[in-house]
């Protein structure tokens, strides 16, 4: 089997390693990325962008053996609290878009402590046989992994880990090449979720990335720092809500401002909340969990059986190790009129052992609801049936029956099941090919211009502007004023924490990444941070360009433009064409992008990326 070892340095400050593991020839090489990237990207996400620019042809096949995927990882893993983190890089066979998707865990610092100084693992061609990458200090081994296709996320990761080695695996809707499969770590409780990641790993016959890591390289002193950052994460009321109670807070706060999904996208509001909503799910709550030092511990493990709780349901002793996350209570419960708590446990867990991104996946579970009770699909599955809903689950992680259409995502699934009638694209509510996150636009316009703009198809973690207009009273959340510019600055400054490879939840604003870099001898400011935020996001808006995506890709789906049912406070609204085309002028302009939403020459010099575009662009 193939093998190479990696240079390891005593001391690290900057990471500038890059692995390449070519899995056709089983050849494992490394090589120094360039200064320039280096400077320009840092790390994550925008590095990521500029390396499938660079390294992917335009028009590639995602689950072809030309598509490559990276392992991202960021200048403070290993070394500051909410940084516990890997970015899965590549380009997505569901949406065709660049796709950027994260995970927290152990698994990111055991790499981290095996490979000091690498910044990316370069994921090439396919191999003839399954195969697990196994990194152990300073080295990188290929082993046959035959005996382990088949297996679950967590059955996987059970023939490794242990204190010290922690996985990144995928279960059988990887193998299956499910379009939104995940890559699942520390034994199936954290997921990089969202675009099929997955499916790309499945593809080339990758079952398992195994990291042994025994002890953390050397830093300069950051250790007062350190402590200054856990103990901020510790009792700041600015991540108050994450120690206190996670996203599951988030369901009576949707609920309020009707921007809690219900019946497929065509309520605001689940008519039951508190059987849904946090208090619902303290009765099975056994403990909490948190990523490598971490003092925020937002992970929430709930045990119906272990806790003794007095609940109703068809799953009553279910159990998840980490969650059920807000996206799974709204997509997975609320979305599918499932409103019982044991039951949402139960299909969560299935999702994570399958290894499926439960958003997606809540989508296509309402979306079949919705069109077989309009009798354009055959299936049995009716509104808040979960026990039919986990038969469908396990379909689509096989790809048996319709689960193999519907293991397409949603749009694809109308056109494939439903001839594309109308009535069942309308019914698939999903941007760029990527299925919505669990929050209502027609509660919040500015979701819905989020949503639109978002590189990877709708996501919530691009931008949040719901969280300082319906959620925070700073802007009126049902016109189109002010809207633009909040999403852009967000979109910003989350590139720039997916480019450090950092947690969204652990405040690692513009102020304090400049203040952690220069202890590590990077030598930026505030203002040149900004620019790398800008950059990253410009630079997956050209990848997007190079596939074919344009103006009309960056649309609202239709379901909104109809009135909002039992939608409380923003009960009737619909979002026009008019409005929505207000908006994205607003953006496009704000952006220094064209009309047509390309980057214009004088966006592209400015922020010094006219080498990644065409020549149409960049000339």
């Amino acid at each position: 089997m193939a093998q190479a070892t990696v240079n390891t340095p005593e001391q690290v400050t900057q990471l500038e390693t890059l692995v390449r593991v070519n899995l056709t020839d089983e050849q494992i090489t490394t090589e120094t990325v360039p200064q320039e990237y280096r400077d320009r990207f840092i790390a994550g996400k925008g590095l990521g962008a500029a390396l499938l620019l660079d390294e992917v042809e335009a028009g590639v096949d995602p689950l072809s053996p030309e598509n490559n995927l990276y392992f991202m990882f960021g200048p403070l893993t290993g070394f500051a609290p909410g940084t516990s983190r890997y970015g899965a890089v590549t380009k997505s066979p569901l949406t065709g878009t660049f796709v950027d998707s994260y995970s927290g865990g152990h698994f990111p610092t055991m790499v981290r402590y095996a490979l000091p100084d690498v910044l990316a693992i370069a994921i090439e061609g396919r191999a003839e046989n399954p195969m697990t990458l196994r990194i152990t200090e300073g080295e990188l081994t290929l082993e046959d992994a035959t005996e382990l296709w088949g297996l679950d996320t967590k059955e996987t990761a059970r023939q490794f880990e242990g204190k010290q080695t922690k996985t990144a695996c995928i279960g059988p809707a990887g193998e299956n090449e499910v379009a939104y499969a995940t890559i699942s770590s520390d034994e199936g409780t954290h997921h990089a979720g969202r675009g099929g990641v997955g499916a790309v790993m499945g593809s080339k016959n990758l079952k398992a990335v195994v990291a042994t890591g025994n002890s953390p390289p050397k830093a300069p002193d950051i250790q007062q720092l350190k402590v200054e950052h856990t103990q901020r994460l510790g009792t700041d009321d600015e991540v108050s809500w994450a120690r206190n109670g996670g996203t599951q807070l988030i369901v009576d706060w949707t609920q309020q401002v009707g921007a809690l999904p219900s019946h497929n996208w065509s309520r605001g509001t689940v008519e039951n909340v508190d059987d849904l909503n946090i208090d619902a799910f303290s009765e099975g709550h056994v403990g909490t969990d948190s990523c490598f030092g971490c003092p925020v511990a937002c992970g929430h493990v709930v045990d119906f059986e272990e806790s003794d709780a007095d609940v109703d349901g068809v799953f009553q002793g279910a159990s998840v190790d980490w969650g059920p996350e807000y996206e799974t209570i709204g997509m997975m419960g609320a979305n599918t009129d499932i409103t019982n708590v044991t039951e949402v446990t139960e299909l969560a867990n299935l999702a994570d052992t399958l290894g499926m991104d439960t958003i997606s996946l809540g989508n296509v579970l309402s979306w079949l609801m919705e069109v077989s009770e309009e009798g354009l699909v055959d299936s049995d599955l009716r509104w808040g049936d979960a026990e039919a809903a986990a038969e469908v689950i396990r379909d689509i992680a096989q790809r048996e029956g319709i689960g193999d259409e519907l293991a397409e995502g949603t749009a694809r699934a109308a056109e494939l099941l439903c001839d594309g009638h109308p009535d069942a694209r309308e019914a698939a509510v999903q941007v760029k090919g990527l299925e919505l996150p669990a929050y209502e636009p027609r509660a919040s316009f500015s979701m819905a211009l989020a949503y639109a703009t978002a590189d990877r198809g709708a996501c919530h973690q691009r931008a949040f502007p719901i969280g300082s207009d319906a959620l925070g009273g700073e802007r009126d959340p049902h016109d189109t004023d002010g809207h633009a510019e909040v999403v852009i600055d967000e979109q910003d400054e989350t590139a720039l924490t997916y480019s450090m490879v950092s947690c969204s939840f652990t405040a690692y604003n513009y102020e304090r990444v400049c203040e952690w870099l220069n202890e590590l001898a990077y030598d930026v400011t505030v203002e040149d941070l900004q620019a790398v935020g800008e950059r990253a996001w410009n630079a997956t808006r050209l990848f997007n360009l190079r596939e074919g995506f344009e103006r009309d890709d960056d649309a609202l789906p239709e379901r909104f433009t109809t009135p909002l049912e039992r939608g409380g406070p923003a009960d009737g609204n619909a979002i026009t064409e008019e409005q929505f085309e207000t908006m994205l002028d607003s953006y496009y302009e704000q952006r220094g992008w064209t009309e047509a939403g390309e980057p214009t020459p004088e966006t592209l010099a400015r922020l010094e990326i006219e080498s990644l575009a065409p020549e149409s662009q960049s000339a």
